[in-house]
């Protein structure tokens, strides 16, 4: 069970990143430059959930994000502490924690800090503390980010509507998505997934479009050996899917930053003819120290 909102969290902050960053944990004007690994070689026990090299306007930094079906076993602000000194050290940037709820009883007496004062010592850390029904929803259907709209069955509605007429909206808000037939039944998916926090399984199966749950491997509740890896395939594909869309994003408002946004727009369909995502990581690495829209442009014609 804990596996199946593991993989659907890994799609929505993985697989569109920026998004996620600005309008979930609302982090203003950031560039993604860089997933960065997720395992903590000094906390052997634990995966982090998103940590991510951004740029702001003022600084690189690291952001790293939790994600929290239920409140924690272990006090959140001790394993903030330890994660936020392991970043330090091995990015030696300013890390920015934050830790998002999905159930709406999530998260309620999270204190959002870690601090103490003694013998002359003092040590402080403040991090961000998100829960989801605490954000308005119909803002979220409106903007139509495709990353965002698996999460807003947990998001709160608007004041007199139902729990299911809000469940109905979702759905039909993802439906209609502007992305692929494929990447919309992924969405579908972990809509459904998330949905099961909080709505009868039935409930979702009736308003999810015909065989999503049948077909979607997300919703197996014992997957066999075989079908364990079909997901994570599908899994991968569409995670793959928003990486690029994402890095291309962050070429283009990069290079918006230093010249003609019109000439950089004209970028656009050669950049998404790149599959290889490494070459698209290449590139933005060579946007961020590009001296001419012209230079950048030939780097682009030697993929």
């Amino acid at each position: 069970m804990r596996q199946r909102y593991d993989n659907a969290a890994k799609f929505v902050t993985l697989g569109y990143p920026k998004p996620f960053a600005e309008h979930i944990l609302e982090y203003p004007n950031l560039i993604v430059l860089e997933e960065l690994a997720t395992e903590q070689i000094t906390l052997k026990t634990h995966h982090t959930d998103s940590t991510l090299k951004v740029r702001f306007q003022d600084e690189v930094a690291i952001l790293h994000n939790e994600i929290q079906t239920h409140d924690s076993r272990e006090p959140m602000q001790f394993r903030f502490a330890g994660y936020n000194g392991f970043l330090i050290r091995q990015h030696q940037l300013n890390v920015y924690c934050s830790v998002l709820y999905l159930h709406p009883r999530a998260g309620v007496s999270d204190p959002g800090f870690y601090a103490y004062q003694k013998h002359g010592c003092e040590y402080r850390h403040q991090y961000r503390v998100v829960r989801l029904i605490e954000i308005e929803g119909q803002s979220i259907l409106e903007m139509q980010e495709p990353g965002l709209l698996p999460l807003t069955p947990l998001m709160k509605p608007p004041s007199e509507m139902s729990a299911v007429r809000w469940l109905e909206k979702c759905v039909e808000a993802t439906a209609v998505s502007s992305v692929g037939s494929e990447d919309v039944k992924l969405l579908l998916a972990a809509l459904g997934i998330f949905g099961s926090l909080i709505y009868d399984k039935q409930l979702i199966e009736e308003r999810l479009p015909e065989g999503i749950m049948q077909e979607s491997p997300f919703f197996q509740e014992y997957v066999q050996q075989a079908e364990a890896r079909g997901l994570e395939r599908g899994l991968e594909r569409g995670l793959e899917r928003g990486r690029r869309t994402g890095t291309i994003d962050s070429i283009l408002t990069l290079l918006s930053d230093q010249f003609q946004p019109e000439a950089v727009q004209a970028l656009k369909p050669r950049l998404e003819t790149i599959e290889d995502l490494e070459r698209l990581k290449e590139l933005l690495r060579a946007a961020h120290r590009a001296q001419s829209l012209e230079a950048f442009t030939q780097d682009i014609q030697r993929s």
